[in-house]
Order: structure tokens, then C-alpha cells, then sequence
């Protein structure tokens, strides 16, 4: 009967054991998840702000104007254009080809 109780209590144990680690790993998973999850809303809710904050800066009545005068070239009265030219590129130096030393001398001498 002893014997009985100690297996019967021995699975009891096993039992309970195997629970609360299947607990404690869904746990785990379930944190990953809500943080993951927090991540993508900061991010997402960042992005609103973001969003939200072009779209006043889009429909701002003189922020339109000064796009629309940029992109035209335009001015208003009393105000000076100052047009910057675009800069040239800068041609690269031609590369003469070294001669060997033999050849060097040979020139020297014997031009």
C-alpha cells in the first residue's frame, strides 16, 4: 500500500511539473508577444504623429505658396531672386602610363 501511495504521489508530482513548465514556457511566449506587439503600436502610433504633422504642414496656406512660387520661379514684389549655378564637374586628370626603368634611360640617351 506504502509502495502505491509513493507511485500514485511520484505521478501526482511529474504531473504538476510537466504543467507548470508548459505554463511558464506559454507565459514566456505570451510576453514576446505583448512586447513585440507594444513595439509595433509605438511605432505605428509614431508614424501617425508623423503623418498627421505633414498633412498640417501640406494644407498650411503659406507653406502652399512658397511651393508653388519654388516650383514656378517666382517672386514677390521687393523680393530678390538669387539663382545659384549649377556647379561644372571637374575633368580628371589623364593618367600617362609609367614606362619601365630600361625604357626611361633609353629615352634619356637616345631621344
Amino acid at each position: 500500500m506504502a509502495v502505491v501511495k509513493k507511485i500514485i504521489f511520484f505521478l501526482l508530482l511529474i504531473f504538476l511539473f510537466t504543467s507548470l513548465t508548459r505554463s511558464f514556457f506559454e507565459y514566456r511566449k505570451n510576453l514576446q508577444f505583448y512586447q513585440e506587439y507594444k513595439q509595433s503600436y509605438e511605432k505605428e502610433k509614431k508614424n501617425n504623429l508623423t503623418l498627421k504633422t505633414e498633412i498640417l504642414k501640406k494644407s498650411d496656406l503659406n507653406e502652399i505658396e512658397k511651393t508653388i512660387r519654388n516650383k514656378l520661379n517666382l517672386s514677390k514684389p521687393n523680393e530678390m531672386a538669387v539663382i545659384i549655378p549649377n556647379p561644372t564637374a571637374t575633368p580628371t586628370p589623364a593618367i600617362s602610363p609609367t614606362l619601365p626603368v630600361y625604357q626611361q634611360w633609353w629615352r634619356l640617351y637616345f631621344p
